[in-house]
């Protein structure tokens, strides 16, 4: 047979009470089939650790030690003593072990140098063996092994152990908690087996609990909209005489990335999409690549709904919490539905339509001048007035802004209404207008100009003394302080 490749390592071996005089290579390519390389090892026990380091990287093998082997002494056949093994096996064997690193997530060193040795081994303790049949593990992979030391006790100990039919477990070096067992040994036909046991979920085991996701129940998850937007995202076969696309999978690749862009799995993480019947028109045409001027139209109008049921107080769907006490007001409700809004619309904001949508909506946030935090009923119905002309008549005829118009006219009489009966009623709370209160808080940053927070709280504190402090009457009365006794000096001496 011709060769096809050869590896020429050129090993020199010197007593270890000498210098070598020759100077190690490193693997040097010498023609397609030849490589060559050269050593300096010392002789006696150094060799051995020399051959087996190279033997590992020729094979590519890795080293697993074996700890805690509980054995009988031979002079004394009633107690036991721990001994360790060391095994040479492929190193696909510590696939899993090594996907975490060499530390775990506990900080426990996988890998360990013993002493008189130049590579690491992967330290694994003995586990009780199990009863139960071997071939109804979970494992990975298998990979024949041999002893590092095949002569001594452990060793052989061990081999016959496993020999007679006999598993052995072996688990991952942890801290604290349950036991991880990663590897078995077992044998199959007269030969030794190292097992890699799978540390994850089994398929045979039943699915993971949807409790264990960031919803927590069933019902937290949005499952029916996901379903729906599935069906809005299916992908059939590509005609290319109907519509002309040069890469269909790319077209809807980077459609399905826009679309999930912003798409909350469960309630719990949203507000809007909870108050769908107030929102409702404006979460699905906005995602449309082009939208027309009657898209544009339903999108305003369902701003406007939001905008009428602030105004008018009405409470918002918001997911339920597990916390004891008083929840968010309402004015956070509606603070978090409209960041959240203009998150989603920013999103999709890729057309000149887009953009005249989030204008409308950054508009609406804007504070009005009558106080309120958004705009009022009469503004919406200006700002409607002013789009009419622009909608599709097959959108909007003169019944449908009637009958819109009738609806806000209604709405403004329904809030004059509430706001009348609470006045009279006596309700502080829409006596004093939130216009009060900014006027307040204006006057008292004008005052305090640009002073800082101590010297505040000191002319706080000086004006509270005052209150309670009087004055010693030896110091306001004459000029000046008193004089304690008068007359010590005087020609008396009295």
């Amino acid at each position: 047979m011709t060769i096809q490749h050869c590896e020429l390592i050129l090993m020199h071996v010197y007593p270890v009470n000498k210098e070598s005089c020759i100077a190690p290579q490193n693997k040097k390519v010498v023609s397609p089939i030849l490589s060559t390389e050269i050593h300096n090892v010392k002789s006696g026990r150094h060799l051995a650790a020399k051959l087996g380091i190279l033997v590992q990287q020729h094979y590519n093998l890795a080293s697993t030690t074996v700890t805690g082997i509980p054995m009988k002494e031979e002079q004394n056949a009633s107690s036991s003593a721990n001994y360790d093994v060391e095994l040479l096996h492929p190193v696909a064997a510590h696939a899993e072990v090594f996907k975490t690193g060499v530390v775990n997530a506990e900080g426990v060193h996988i890998t360990a140098v013993k002493e008189g040795q130049l590579y690491e081994t992967v330290t694994l303790k003995w586990c009780t063996p199990r009863s139960s049949s071997v071939e109804l593990q979970y494992c990975t992979s298998a990979f024949r092994i041999t002893p590092v030391d095949v002569n001594n006790r452990p060793s052989s100990c061990l081999t016959n152990f496993l020999l007679n039919g006999r598993a052995v477990m072996l688990e991952m070096p942890r801290k604290s908690g349950s036991k991880v067992l990663s590897h078995m040994l077992a044998s199959h036909g007269g030969e030794i087996f190292i097992h890699t046991l799978g540390t994850g979920r089994s398929i045979l085991e039943d699915p993971p609990s949807i409790s264990e996701g960031c919803g927590g129940r069933v019902t937290d998850y949005r499952i029916n909209d996901f379903g729906d937007f599935m069906k809005q995202n299916r992908l059939v076969p590509h005609d290319p005489k109907k519509e002309k696309i040069d890469t269909p999978i790319e077209a809807a690749k980077k459609k399905l990335t826009r679309l999930t862009q912003y798409w909350p799995l469960v309630f719990s993480h949203t507000t809007v999409f909870n108050n769908a019947s107030q929102i409702g028109p404006l979460l699905q045409l906005i995602t449309k690549e082009i939208l027309d001027a009657s898209d544009v139209a339903e999108c305003k109008k369902s701003i406007y709904n939001l905008v009428s049921s602030e105004n008018k107080g009405l409470p918002l769907n918001v997911p339920t919490t597990s916390t004891r006490g008083k929840g968010p007001k309402r004015e956070e409700h509606y603070r978090l539905a409209w960041n959240e809004l203009e998150a989603f619309v920013r999103c999709h904001c890729t057309t000149a339509e887009h953009q005249s949508v989030l204008e409308c909506l950054l508009e609406c946030r804007k504070p009005n001048t009558d106080g309120e935090g958004s705009t009022s009923i009469a503004s919406v119905k200006a700002q409607l007035g002013a789009q009419s002309p622009s909608q599709s008549p097959s959108k909007r005829n003169g019944k449908d802004d009637k009958e819109f118009s009738k609806s806000f006219d209604s709405d403004d009489a329904k809030d004059s209404d509430r706001k009348r009966n609470l006045d009279d009623s006596g309700d502080s709370y829409m006596k004093f207008h939130s216009t009060k209160k900014l006027k307040l808080s204006m006057d008292a940053l004008k005052s305090s100009g640009t002073r800082s927070l101590l010297s505040l709280w000191t002319d706080r504190i000086t004006s509270e003394h005052e209150k309670r402090f009087v004055e010693f009457a030896g110091r306001v009365s004459g000029n000046g302080p008193a004089k304690l006794y008068p007359n010590m000096k005087s020609e008396t001496g009295k």
